[in-house]
């Protein structure tokens, strides 16, 4: 999007309230922030969309309460963050060429996605609260593949040595109810793997934002 472009959606609220709104108005949607890489087109985001992608994130993870319920303003806030997050890893993935996914494996994706609803009717009744097509779902969960397998392969390296794994073990054996180390082996090393994984993608991301543009215009944590 050019700049040009981004001003004037910027200014179509600030235009509008110049003008005679009609009796009982409300707002549609609003645009809540804009988000700019380097040789990218910006990435207007607005709430609408906020909602859509925090439905939808919520809705994988095994939450299907989210896929109607109301959606407070801590948790559009959280919502806004994590589709940040995705522009830039899905960017970065992109501008590096690695991990497309195809047809087939976005259409499985799709079937894992449905599969959370308890009826045809219910995943129905979602696109149309989230105001979606299914063709526009699966470019979601495409989009959401490609992010997560550039991480996982950015992650998959991390396994702690045995060394480090028995240094744990030493430090903290009052932890594991008198566990040998052979038995807690395996919980020792995804414990550190995984602090290590979240130490990793939190310096990937503030690396991201840093080289981004990221200018937020609504705070959603403060309610609508």
């Amino acid at each position: 999007m050019t700049k040009c472009a981004i001003l004037a959606a910027l200014l179509v609220p600030l235009a509008a309230g110049g003008m005679d709104a009609p009796s009982g108005g409300r707002v549609v949607d609003e645009v809540v922030a804009v988000v700019a890489t380097r040789g990218r087109e910006a990435v207007v985001v607005t709430r609408s969309k906020v909602v859509e992608e925090g439905r939808i994130a919520l809705v994988s993870r095994g939450g299907i309460e989210a896929a109607s319920a109301p959606l407070d303003g801590l948790v559009l806030r959280a919502s806004l963050d994590w589709y940040v997050d995705q522009i830039l890893l899905h960017e970065e993935a992109v501008r590096l060429q690695v991990f497309e996914v195809d047809r087939e494996a976005a259409v499985a994706e799709l079937a894992r996605f449905k599969a959370e609803f308890p009826t045809p009717g219910a995943f129905k009744a979602f696109l149309f609260q989230i105001d979606a097509t299914e063709e526009d779902l699966t470019t979601t969960l495409r989009r959401s593949l490609r992010v997560r397998r550039y991480l996982e392969s950015r992650l998959g390296r991390l396994r702690p040595a045995q060394r480090e794994v028995a240094a744990w073990y030493q430090a903290h054996a009052s932890d594991y109810g008198g566990r040998t180390l052979a038995e807690a082996t395996d919980e020792i090393a995804a414990r550190l793997a995984a602090s290590r994984a979240d130490a990793e993608t939190k310096a990937l991301l503030a690396d991201l934002r840093n080289r981004a543009d990221i200018r937020i215009l609504v705070d959603l944590g403060a309610g609508p």
